[in-house]
């Protein structure tokens, strides 16, 4: 029976390089620690082109895509490795939030490492709400303690202080809670912001007293 493989998870906000450092450790582990290293990326991030990561400097490495609506086909991806003989050590994935929990994104993750394989995720915490992105924080749960997270923050476009949030425009106007959580975009959508600068038309209050 393999050995369970481990989990690394990098999360943070916008523009605050996940995908640099996912493409960093990627580069590491290939060039001095001779592993194999299959690369996939969610269909709906169409930012970076096909068929790769694109960061934020224009740096771009190839990626396979899998549908976000669907996680299991990323065990397609694997067996085609395998069939070509070409046996992955580590699955790397950008993008991760884009993968929703009906996704059974973390079932397959947790499959991935039942089988011996290392995987490391980035993706965004927090939407543009300020609220948890798709599957991001659950899989947390997988990850063998914090020393296997590691959190980036940005700066905020308006005051220069750390940034956790998303800030989505429309038009140049904040973006109202009701938006769909789901918008792909850059900088030409949205900005980096701290929780002071940050602004969300229409959320909903939250009643804290007693009944």
């Amino acid at each position: 029976m393999a050995t369970r493989g481990t989990l690394h998870l990098i999360m943070g906000n916008m523009f605050a390089g996940k995908t640099t450092e996912l493409m960093n450790r990627i580069d590491i582990m290939r060039k001095h620690g001779r592993k194999h290293v299959l690369v996939l990326k969610p269909t709906i991030d169409t930012r970076s082109g096909r068929c790769q990561l694109k960061n934020f400097h224009g740096r771009v490495m190839p990626a396979i895509e899998v549908p976000a609506d669907n996680a299991r086909r990323i065990f397609d991806a694997v067996n085609y490795e395998i069939k070509e003989d070409e046996l992955p050590d580590i699955i790397a994935i950008d993008e991760i939030q884009f993968f929703s929990q009906k996704s059974r994104i973390y079932l397959v993750v947790d499959r991935l490492l039942e089988l011996g394989y290392d995987v490391i995720c980035a993706g965004l915490r927090l939407d543009f709400r300020g609220e948890p992105f798709g599957s991001t924080l659950s899989l947390i749960g997988l990850c063998d303690g914090m020393h296997n997270v590691t959190l980036l923050h940005s700066y905020c476009a308006l005051c220069g202080k750390p940034a956790h949030l998303p800030q989505r425009l429309i038009d140049g106007l904040p973006a109202h809670y009701s938006a769909d959580q789901v918008q792909v975009g850059g900088k030409e959508s949205y900005q980096a912001r701290c929780h002071t600068c940050h602004e969300l038309p229409g959320k909903p209050e939250v009643d804290i007293s007693e009944e």
